[in-house]
């Protein structure tokens, strides 16, 4: 194994004690530094942390000419170049799958039960992302971890949903897109190949491949077992092995396959991307040496469960990773999409060197400094609803009509739950959200905060009362005369209050501490969503929401 220390970590030079590829404590072996004395060796864990920070710190100095840049000031580890800082996507926008074409980067996400589904973003400098399509208009199943490429000038999304493989295509990533079509493949997390022949080959969960047709729109014989993984450390604590999130690049002579493992959620420490190469799509593949890729390391990281990631390359040939992960201690906010830089070692392996310092702020890739995302806040102004909402298991999204500073919404079931409400993506620890309602007769309106409408917590404006629910109960009613409330939610590090006002100025808190804490898959074992804030109508007739606000506290 190559020793890949020795430009990082100044003054050490380690003797790998006869290394292999497998990982071994080399606690026996010693380490010399350049003034002669000896220190006791570092097991493989530790020696990869140490090198991810060494490699991170040099970031900050001279070294930033690495990716592009050379910014005033640098010889004091201080940059006045434009940079990007972690997340590129706030919120819960897991799985993401990136794709280059030419100087245009485009990205979509998992969407879940959400519609509109698989939204695809567009960007030239690989931080400032724009909406430009939104692929299904409705939900047809549980959408997770799609894979969006090119191939001969058409555009592919391959994407589970219901536990089948579908496909949808179109001749621009602006759309218009196809209907869904069904590959009947049993399985999860589709990755996509072209073999040096022209065959295409679709990847999926557990190391499976599939030879597709030549239109990629349905499949050739059988899949087979292709890769086992990469075996980790038994003593790391994950939720298993989980092989999954396929990712296939071409570099050179090689096919490189990324693929997740350790599961999504569970203990901070569980995910990762691991690395494997082959000069066929199909394998054997050869696993790195330098695995994994990117890895948690410690509860104490910014970053929990990183991994499931795809690599891109810009026009000059510099290379990232962008995967996903928690923000530490807020699994409530989902899994939220993060890049860094990546570096080829002399060997041909990819490597991740920034390690648990990827929360730092880093050069922008393409010299473009990194602006907010798009407002979550919304004046309905607009004629149709942005990018930024999505309505829980909706199949029919005609109920929402906005414009004119309004966002009408044709009332649906007989409760919160059977509404299907309109969520957001929360970005903050802590933030308030704030909205006004107006019902008719039979309508009610709410506002709340959702790990899926089944377990919420929500106020509730009813012909003649304010009520305020939980997963499991129901606060006693307040009287209310006006068929107008000011909703108000503010959320302090998982920690709830909801208010109501008669004219926007004078707030009355209806529950001033709910703990929202195990609004997460590790807590609620089902879906991997995020808590979300929600808007919903049930009853019948029309609901009226305006001036809806979103701020960071």
């Amino acid at each position: 194994m190559k020793n890949h220390l020795s430009n990082q970590n100044r003054g050490y030079q380690t003797s790998w004690c006869n290394r292999r590829n497998s990982f071994v404590n080399i606690t026996n072996c010693r380490v010399k530094s350049e003034d002669g004395d000896t220190k006791p060796g570092l097991t493989r864990r530790a020696w990869l942390k140490l090198s991810a920070g060494a490699s991170a710190a040099t970031l900050t100095g001279a070294s930033w000419q690495a990716w592009g840049q050379t910014p005033q000031g640098a010889a004091e580890g201080v940059s006045s170049s434009p940079v990007f800082q972690n997340p590129l996507f706030a919120g819960d926008y897991a799985d993401p799958t990136i794709l280059r074409v030419g100087e245009d980067f485009y990205m979509t996400h998992t969407s879940y039960s959400y519609a509109p589904g698989l939204v695809v973003w567009h960007a030239r400098d690989l931080v400032n992302w724009t909406p430009v399509s939104q692929v299904l208009n409705e939900t047809l199943g549980e959408v997770w971890a799609p894979e969006l490429v090119e191939h001969d000038g058409r555009y592919f999304i391959y994407f589970p949903m219901g536990g089948r493989l579908f496909v949808v295509h179109a001749g621009h990533p602006r759309g218009p897109w196809s209907e869904p079509i069904n590959l009947k493949v049993n399985d999860i997390d589709p990755g996509h190949v072209v073999g040096p022949d022209g065959k295409r080959y679709l990847y999926s969960a557990g190391g499976h491949a599939v030879e597709l047709s030549a239109d990629g729109l349905s499949t050739v014989g059988q899949p087979k077992k292709i890769y086992v993984g990469w075996a980790f450390p038994q003593e790391w604590k994950t939720e298993g092995v989980w092989l999954e999130s396929p990712k296939l690049t071409k570099r050179g002579e090689y096919y490189y396959l990324i693929s997740a493992e350790g599961g999504t959620a569970g203990p901070p420490t569980s995910h990762m991307a691991v690395v494997a190469r082959s000069k066929s799509p199909l394998g054997p593949w050869e696993n790195s040496p330098y695995n994994p890729l990117i890895h948690t390391y410690s509860a104490d990281e910014d970053w929990w469960s990183v991994g499931h990631g795809t690599l891109v390359s810009t026009p000059d040939d510099r290379w990232y990773f962008v995967y996903h992960g928690y923000r530490k201690g807020f699994q409530t906010l989902g899994r939220n999409t993060l890049m860094e830089p990546v570096e080829w070692t002399s060997d041909g392996w990819p490597r991740a060197p920034l390690g648990a310092r990827r929360s730092e702020p880093m050069p922008a890739p393409m010299g473009i400094a990194q602006r907010p995302m798009i407002e979550l806040s919304d004046d309905f102004q607009a004629p149709a609803l942005k990018a930024t909402w999505g309505a829980w298991k909706e199949t029919d999204m005609s109920r929402y009509k906005v414009g004119d500073g309004a966002l009408i919404v044709r009332a649906k079931g007989k409760s919160y739950a059977e509404s299907s409400p309109l969520t957001i993506r929360a970005r903050d620890k802590s933030y308030v959200v704030q909205v006004v309602a107006k019902i008719e007769a039979e309508s009610s309106a709410a506002l709340g905060l959702e790990y899926n409408p089944k377990v919420a917590v929500f106020v509730e404006l009813k012909r003649g009362q304010v009520n305020v629910y939980g997963p499991k109960e129901k606060l006693p009613a307040r009287e209310w005369a006006a068929e107008t409330a000011w909703f108000k939610m503010v959320a302090r590090k998982n920690r709830v209050e909801i208010l109501v006002s008669e004219d926007g100025q004078k707030w009355q808190s209806l529950i001033a501490d709910f703990d929202a804490s195990g609004f997460n898959q590790n807590e609620q074992r089902g879906g991997f969503q995020a808590a979300r804030p929600a808007l919903a109508a049930s009853g019948n007739g029309n609901t009226r929401f305006t001036d809806f606000r979103y701020w960071a506290l």
